[in-house]
């Protein structure tokens, strides 16, 4: 153990499928988001754990990290993408019949759930569950992440004095494609935990981030 537990999140590639609002759906990731993934880690140190959402954007990658560094994949429930209900799946159209509510779930995402989807609040208890868990069961080791942009979105929500409810967190904070985030907590009673840098994108991967 040492004295600092250390936690990359990183977001899954590019994925074999249209633009479209993917969260409970299960799409396969693009060799293009495999080649984005593969170059932002290929100069990371080796991982004490891979932890991953269990959706195969997700998991196709992390098992292949797992094996690559020798050590166990442990696939979380809890760090799934939020479920869109009807509207997961749906391609970004703006002559969709469904585009008028889906824009206002993206202004005031609190007051408008997805039909049949999953609610804000409780995507973010979920996520924020599997995080408090993730930090206490690994502490004191470097762990990587590998999920969505809307889980990094409520665990950043989380640890940072802002208005994860504001639909203004959602359209202007970018988490993209194989970008990485990273945030360190020491190991002492209270210690707050440090966001050292938020969304790295892929071709950060050529220089080093130990």
């Amino acid at each position: 153990m040492t004295d600092v537990t250390r936690i990359d999140l990183l977001r899954h590639g590019k994925v074999d499928g249209p633009a479209a609002l993917y969260g409970r759906t299960d799409v396969f990731i693009s060799e293009e988001g495999l080649k984005q993934m593969r170059a932002q880690t290929e100069n990371l140190q080796f991982p004490d754990n891979v932890i991953s959402s269990p959706l195969r954007r997700c998991k196709e990658f992390a098992k292949e990290l797992a094996n690559q560094n020798h050590v166990d994949l442990h696939i979380d429930p809890g760090l799934r993408e939020c479920d869109f209900g009807e509207w997961d799946g749906i391609k970004f159209d703006d002559n969709s019949q469904q585009w008028p509510l889906m824009t206002s779930f993206w202004q005031d995402p609190v007051q408008h759930t997805p039909p049949q989807g999953e609610s804000l609040p409780d995507f973010h208890q979920r996520v924020i569950k599997a995080w408090q868990a993730i930090t206490q069961t690994y502490q004191g080791e470097y762990s990587i992440i590998v999920c969505h942009g809307g889980v990094i979105r409520q665990i950043l929500g989380h640890l940072l004095p802002v208005d994860w409810q504001n639909g203004a967190w959602y359209g202007q904070l970018n988490i993209g494609y194989a970008s990485l985030t990273r945030i360190t907590i020491a190991n002492y009673e209270n210690a707050q935990p440090r966001v050292e840098f938020i969304g790295l994108p892929p071709h950060y991967g050529q220089f080093s981030l130990d």
